[in-house]
């Protein structure tokens, strides 16, 4: 797989009250694991050196503080699909989206994860399908590390994506793909099944990452099977409403150009209007009706939820870090803080936002502190 930074995007640099140049001005280059104080990076040549008490992997084009990355996939999943585990952290392990569906497993340790306007917790067995351009991220307890230098869960996650494409072609090469359908349909508001379903489904999972040829296919469809049978699975967004397709491709082109400009405190829901040739007021319309979600409340939580890695992650000031989601006052950025979280960005870093009295599945809006 191929990162692919988002660049500059034609929008002048810009600094931050006090004077610091945003990390995004440095370079586009992504640290994993994170824990590093904001005053130990240097610029130097091409490249960004990173200087924390962790680990540091360096993928040049990808700026972990500020953008949510566009995983690329290389493979050409038209006519397949991509099976894989991965250690954590992982490249694509942060704030992220990609025009694939993805089934997506987590076998070890427990955490707090991010699924387009969800925020909750999680525990082995977590299993959820998410739609295309849906940004999600799992973020694991220090305390699962299985090194005491640095950051890491060995296998981690379990992972299925395949193109929007593959499923159109299945849908009309096959007959009886109606629960599919639905499957995906439900999938662009993201999806969690049951620990029973999930048992089946990682060993179902892990048979197709060995095989190849027709069986890889039967597997595929045994496995949306088995979650098409899961009757008490929830939605982990508000129900999508039916849409005519070339609806849903606008809203994904729109959703997309929100992932990668999110940051940017000019980005409003009037400038997406203006984008798409709408006027403000029909433009709001289609996007709550086709989201059940308002413009602005969508960008907010992309923000603050992108706010939510760098405070369990990094050591970045919390005004920096409001500045760089996107907002230009810092009282602003509390207040949405707190009304999607639940508690204050600094008692949520003060805890890494890990430990909190809520059982995994809940939202985090409901935590409190012990």
């Amino acid at each position: 797989m191929v990162p692919s930074g988002n660049g500059s995007r034609g929008w002048p640099s810009r600094n931050r009250p006090d004077g610091t140049v945003l990390q995004s001005d440095l370079n586009q280059c992504i640290c994993l694991p994170i824990w590093l104080d904001e005053d130990r990076f240097s610029r130097q040549g091409k490249r960004l050196e990173c200087a924390g008490r962790q680990e540091v992997v360096l993928l040049k084009n990808v700026d972990v503080t500020t953008n949510l990355v566009r995983e690329v996939i290389v493979a050409p999943l038209d006519r397949s699909v991509l099976a894989f585990s991965h250690n954590y952290p992982y490249p694509f392990t942060g704030w992220h989206y990609h025009p694939e569906y993805e089934i997506h497993i987590i076998r070890r340790s427990t955490g707090s994860y991010f699924v387009g306007t969800h925020a909750g917790r999680f525990e082995p067995g977590n299993l959820v399908l998410m739609g295309p351009n849906l940004p999600h991220m799992w973020v694991s307890d220090a305390a699962c590390s299985e090194r005491e230098d640095s950051l890491f869960i060995e296998n981690r996650d379990m992972v299925l994506q395949f193109s929007e494409a593959f499923s159109k072609n299945c849908i009309g090469d096959f007959e009886g793909t109606k629960e599919f359908e639905f499957l995906l349909h439900q999938s662009r508001s993201g999806i969690e099944f049951t620990m029973e379903t999930s048992q089946i489904v990682q060993d179902l999972l892990q048979r197709l990452i060995n095989m190849s040829g027709l069986s890889r296919l039967a597997l595929f469809f045994e496995i949306f099977a088995v979650l098409a049978a899961d009757k008490d699975r929830r939605l982990l967004g508000e129900a999508m409403p039916e849409i005519p397709l070339e609806h849903t491709e606008r809203i994904d082109a729109i959703l997309e150009y929100i992932a990668e400009n999110f940051n940017r405190p000019d980005l409003t829901c009037g400038l997406l209007a203006e984008r798409e040739r709408m006027p403000f007021s029909t433009f709001s319309r289609f996007f709550a009706k086709s989201l059940n979600c308002s413009c602005q409340e969508y960008i907010n939580r992309l923000r603050i939820y992108k706010a939510c890695q760098l405070l369990i992650e990094t050591r970045i000031p919390i005004t920096s870090i409001s500045y760089d989601v996107g907002f230009d006052v810092l009282s602003t950025f509390n207040r949405n803080f707190i009304r999607y979280i639940g508690v204050a960005p600094r008692d949520f870093r003060l805890k890494r936002g890990f430990d909190w009295t809520i059982e995994p599945g809940q939202p985090l809006s409901s935590s409190t502190n012990r």
